[in-house]
C-alpha cells in the first residue's frame, strides 16, 4: 500500500524519502504503535504546506518520495533484518531517510545499515525514557534496549529529556559517565543545554531518534508510554533547528500510537517532519545557494 506524505505526488528530483515501519512486538503498555505510519501519513494533507518561520515550503525545495507500506515477520530478528536490507537500499538512491515508526526497536535494524555508511556516527536521542536496559522481560533486543545496543556497538550519543528509568539504568548511566540530560534538567537550564546539545552536534555523522513520548503528553497523549514533564513544541523545535544545521544523516519517529477519535498525536508527528525538513531545507540548501 502506498500512501504519499502531504498527499503529493512523489516528487522527480527527491531528496527526502519518508520510509514507513509498521512493525509492533515488543510494546509492553498501550499498543497500537504499528498503526501510526498510515495514520501519519493519512493526517498529512491535513497540514499547511508553506512555513512561515523559514519562508519556504520544503516539498519544493528538497521534495519528497514515499516508500510503500509494507509488512513485517513478527520475529523481531526477522523484522530487524528486513529494516536493515530497507535502509541500505534508501541509502543506495542517496535519500536523506526519515523513517517514520513503529516501536521503537526499529531504530536498531537502521542503525545496523547506518552505520555501514556513516563513520564515525553518533545519536542524539530524544525521549522520555532511558531505552538503556540489558534485558526486558527476558529479553534483549526491544523498545526498551535500543540504546543499549547504540552503546555496545560503540556509537557515541547524547540523550535528552529522560524522565523515566530503572534504578539500574540510572546507576549505570552515573558509573559510565553517559551523556543523558534529564527533564528536570533541561527546565530548569534550557539554554544551558541547548548548549550542551549544540557542542554533541558539532563533528560526526548525526542520526536524530525521536520518541514522540520526549514531548509532554499534554500536547502529545497519543504515545505507548506517556509520561508528565516533557518538552515543549518550542523547546523541540529550538533542538530541531540544531540538529538540522549539524551534519545530519538520517532520523526516525517513532512510538506514536493513534488514539480512536483524535488524532492529533499523529497530526503533530506529521507536523514534527515538515518542520524539520523545512529546517533541513533551510540550512542545507537554500543557505547554500
Amino acid at each position: 500500500m502506498k500512501l504519499n506524505f502531504l498527499g503529493l505526488p512523489d516528487h522527480p528530483q527527491a531528496k527526502v524519502a519518508l520510509v514507513p515501519i509498521p512493525f509492533e512486538s515488543t510494546t509492553t503498555w498501550l499498543k497500537g504503535t504499528k498503526e501510526a505510519p498510515l495514520e501519519i501519513l493519512k493526517v498529512s494533507p491535513n497540514l499547511e504546506f508553506f512555513d512561515e518561520e523559514t519562508a519556504l515550503s520544503a516539498h519544493q525545495v528538497i521534495g519528497f518520495y514515499t516508500y510503500p507500506l509494507e509488512e513485517y515477520p513478527l520475529d523481531v530478528k526477522l523484522a530487524l533484518e528486513k529494516i536493515k536490507s530497507q535502509t541500505r537500499e534508501v541509502l543506495k538512491k542517496d535519500f536523506f531517510p526519515i523513517f517514520i515508526g513503529g516501536e521503537h526497536t526499529i531504530t536498531i535494524g537502521i542503525l545496523s545499515a547506518l552505520k555501514e555508511k556513516w563513520a564515525p556516527l553518533k545519536v542524539l536521542h530524544l525521549d522520555a525514557h532511558a531505552d538503556f536496559r540489558k534485558t526486558y522481560l527476558e529479553s534483549a533486543i526491544n523498545h526498551a534496549t535500543v540504546m543499549r545496543y547504540v552503546y555496545q556497538e560503540g556509537i557515541d550519543f547524547l540523550s535528552v529529556g529522560v524522565r523515566a528509568l530503572s534504578e539500574e539504568e540510572y546507576l549505570e548511566i552515573q558509573e559510565r559517565g553517559l551523556s543523558v540530560i534529564f527533564a528536570y534538567e533541561l527546565k530548569k537550564s534550557f539554554e544551558s543545554f541547548l548548549k550542551k546539545i549544540e557542542d554533541f552536534l558539532e563533528n560526526g555523522n548525526i542520526y536524530l531518534t525521536l520518541d514522540m513520548d520526549v514531548l509532554d503528553p499534554g500536547i502529545a497523549p497519543g504515545v505507548g508510554t506517556p509520561e508528565p514533564g516533557g518538552l515543549s513544541w518550542y523547546e523541540l523545535m529550538e533542538i530541531l533547528k540544531r540538529v538540522a544545521k549539524a551534519r545530519v544523516v538520517g532520523m526516525d519517529l517513532v512510538e506514536t500510537r493513534p488514539l480512536p477519535g483524535n488524532p492529533f498525536t499523529e497530526f503533530l508527528a506529521a507536523k514534527i517532519i515538515l518542520k524539520f525538513t523545512s529546517y533541513l531545507a533551510q540550512a542545507q540548501y537554500v543557505s547554500k545557494t
